[in-house]
């Protein structure tokens, strides 16, 4: 009975061991699947005339000044500029009270008139003593009085006709004018309150600026200054005029174009011993541009490029075909047999968004194998690209 029991225990077991053994079976080896290969765009580079440029910043100011001060004592009756707004040469700034001047006017006026009736009555005087004297009938004496009467009178008449041009002259300076065309700036003395005027301690009322043309002064060092009148001295420059060289400009918004378009109209005449800088100034147009108005305003940062010396061909390739490691710049081509190549290069002047490349070298090799118009220079997809590694080129 007992081996009945264990013959059928035996025949239970034996399905299980069949299948515990055939779950411990090694299992067949799975294929691995082939990487794709990564899709990347490539141009050839361009081959292109460009020009070396000194790089300097600089401040936009502007060509002509004023500060608009009281000239006479008195109220202001009215200051009728906006402020912020463009003026043109004689627009009234602003009106002083012109009545106390005007009543001075009139009281020379009558004192002049006076003057001169004295200075007919002593030479009408004068006349008739010397037509007596030469009959012998007047004496020295009345001679050289009629004469002094006769000179101071003139001399009388002369000063009041001075009071009434200086009383002229202060009606006059009742009323502001702006000598310059351009943009006023705020008011700083409301209709109403005392001003005081004279040469020491008058009052400011407000500032006007030139705005077209507009000046942009900057620090040149002496080494580009060099380099800058040898060009000039072999006629590598368009200009051989020294206050004559044309010079770009841009601004922060203009993402390191120069769109502007100056020339230098000043160089100082001395070198900063402290600085090795000189000073020089660029003229620029600066049109009245609706809607937007003027690109340029005193006091604005300005990059400004010099050029120095001729023009001379360069290969150029896209911004985008440019990465960095650990300060080494380098781009990839892709060679005949569809591989991606990495060169190391020298990257030079940058013209819009594109690259001078001045050398080019595969990373161990000394030697300058350097770019070629037929070279095929990966420019998007960068980030997908292996040294060695195919890649499926677009054009």
């Amino acid at each position: 009975m007992r081996c009945g029991f264990c013959r059928r225990l035996l025949l239970c077991c034996v399905p299980v061991l069949l299948l515990l053994a055939g779950g411990c079976a090694p299992s067949a080896p799975a294929v691995a699947a082939k990487a794709p290969i990564p899709e990347v765009t490539v141009a050839v580079p361009q081959l292109q005339d460009v020009q070396d440029f000194q790089y300097f910043t600089g401040r936009a100011e502007p060509r002509e000044r004023v500060e608009l001060r009281a000239r006479v004592s008195g109220h202001l009756t009215s200051v009728p500029f906006q402020p912020g707004s463009e003026v043109a040469i004689g627009d009234v700034i602003a009106e002083i009270d012109k009545r106390p001047f005007e009543a001075e006017l009139q009281r020379v006026l009558a004192q002049q008139a006076e003057a001169e009736a004295r200075a007919a009555r002593t030479q009408g005087t004068f006349e008739r003593i010397s037509a007596a004297r030469e009959k012998g009938a007047s004496s020295e004496e009345e001679f050289r009085k009629a004469l002094g009467d006769r000179d101071e009178a003139a001399a009388a008449l002369q000063l009041v006709k001075a009071s009434v041009t200086l009383a002229q002259l202060n009606l006059e300076y009742c009323t502001l004018k702006s000598p310059i065309a351009g943009r006023v700036g705020d008011r700083l003395v409301d209709a109403g309150n005392l001003v005081a005027g004279g040469p020491a301690g008058s009052t400011l009322l407000t500032t006007v600026v030139s705005v077209d043309p507009l000046q942009i002064a900057f620090e040149m060092d002496e080494n580009s200054l060099q380099r800058l009148q040898l060009a000039m001295r072999k006629g590598e420059l368009p200009s051989p005029k020294e206050l004559n060289v044309p010079v770009q400009a841009g601004l922060a918004i203009d993402n390191g174009d120069y769109p502007l378009s100056g020339t230098v109209r000043f160089l100082n005449n001395e070198v900063n011993p402290a600085t090795g800088t000189i000073r020089l100034k660029a003229e620029f147009a600066n049109p009245k541009q609706d809607p937007g108005g003027r690109v340029l305003a005193a006091g604005m940062f300005v990059r400004v490029r010099v050029p120095i010396g001729p023009l001379r061909p360069a290969l150029l390739v896209p911004e985008s075909a440019l990465a960095s490691e650990q300060g080494q710049r380098y781009l990839f081509v892709v060679d005949e047999s569809k591989a991606a190549v990495r060169l190391n290069i020298e990257a030079g002047l940058q013209v819009g968004n594109q690259r001078e490349i001045r050398r080019a070298w595969i990373p161990g090799r000394p030697e300058n194998r350097g770019l070629q118009v037929t070279d095929r220079v990966i420019v998007r997809g960068l980030q997908r690209v292996r040294a060695g590694a195919e890649v499926a080129a677009v054009e």
